[in-house]
């Protein structure tokens, strides 16, 4: 099969971990070799959803002990490493996660990060006899980051996606978008179903940060209006990209 990367994307509650495992599941029937990565997969091939980077300046504030436990679990990264969190005991974890990949590091320190991390994943992908199915990764990470977060123009984001696409195409991957056509009916089914907390954080994620917070949106409505202004992004970047898409 010429197609080695499948990727779901769309906005939340859209059913992309549902649609990612049935893909998933019918490559594997049709006799393809095929592994799926939810979006949150800790130990993701081409994702960092719960790691932290240290600079080797960083790593300083660790003692010689704490120093060889982040060593025998971490990754190298250039200068510095790579650290799962979720390998951390309690103690440790305090003292690293401020250097969360996501949430918390500078947006450049992150950027090149994430870059090298998809370009082995690329490199590595190409010459295994495997299909890969990823949620969510390609698109919605990086708008979550750049517009969310740090409320980059989007001319930034999409130069940010091209460059991880420049790695991925000669995957020839497919990209399935979920589009919602009625982001704020579907967002109340699900806030019925969920804790008040869950809804608590996402409304504060997308206000109180980056574009929310430079748009002025407030409350729910408000994390409608940014998860609408997120999609139309999305498929604009998808229709300007020559990547195959697939439209549900």
């Amino acid at each position: 099969m010429k197609n080695k990367l499948f990727i779901i994307e769309g906005l939340p509650c859209t059913g992309k971990s549902t649609t990612g495992r049935f893909v998933s599941d019918f490559l594997l029937k049709q006799g393809h070799a095929a592994l799926y990565y939810d979006e949150s997969a800790l130990e993701h091939p081409a994702d960092y959803e719960f790691h932290a980077f240290m600079t080797s300046d960083d790593l300083q504030i660790l003692s010689d002990n704490e120093l060889q436990q982040v060593k025998n679990i971490g990754v190298k990264e250039n200068s510095g490493l790579v650290i799962p969190l979720f390998k951390l005991n309690k103690e440790l974890f305090d003292k690293i996660i401020p250097f969360k990949i996501y949430d918390c590091l500078p947006w450049e320190r992150e950027k090149t990060v994430m870059l090298n991390h998809w370009a082995e994943f690329a490199k590595q992908a190409y010459i295994e006899d495997r299909i890969y199915v990823f949620n969510c990764c390609f698109l919605q990470n990086p708008l979550c980051e750049m517009m969310m977060r740090f409320n980059y123009p989007y001319e930034d984001i999409q130069k940010y996606v091209i460059n991880i696409f420049e790695y991925i195409k000669t995957l020839n991957p497919v990209v399935i978008y979920l589009q919602n056509s009625k982001v704020k009916e579907r967002i109340s089914e699900i806030a019925i179903e969920r804790d008040d907390e869950w809804l608590k954080s996402v409304i504060d994620y997308h206000t109180l940060q980056g574009y929310g917070k430079a748009n002025c949106f407030e409350g729910f409505d408000g994390y409608i209006s940014c998860l609408e202004e997120r999609q139309k992004i999305e498929l604009k970047i998808l229709e300007q990209l020559h990547i195959d898409t697939r439209n549900k």
